[in-house]
């Protein structure tokens, strides 16, 4: 057989093994993943919003 042949197979079998062992997350398990990734948005958002102001303070001072 050819190898790309023997490594799509070989992906298959992996892949059929990890959904066999994985479960769906729970409500809870939802809530906090989507609690956490918008609590780090705004984070990464307020020191952008900073950083803008910073420097568009500091250009306008040295025009």
């Amino acid at each position: 057989m050819s190898k790309f042949v023997v490594k799509t197979r070989n992906f298959i079998i992996s892949s059929r093994r990890l959904l066999r062992h994985a479960k769906r997350p729970t409500r809870k398990e939802i809530s906090i993943t989507t609690k956490m990734s918008l609590i780090g948005i705004l984070i990464i958002g307020a020191v952008g919003f900073v950083l803008h102001l910073l420097f568009s303070t500091l250009m306008s001072a040295i025009s």
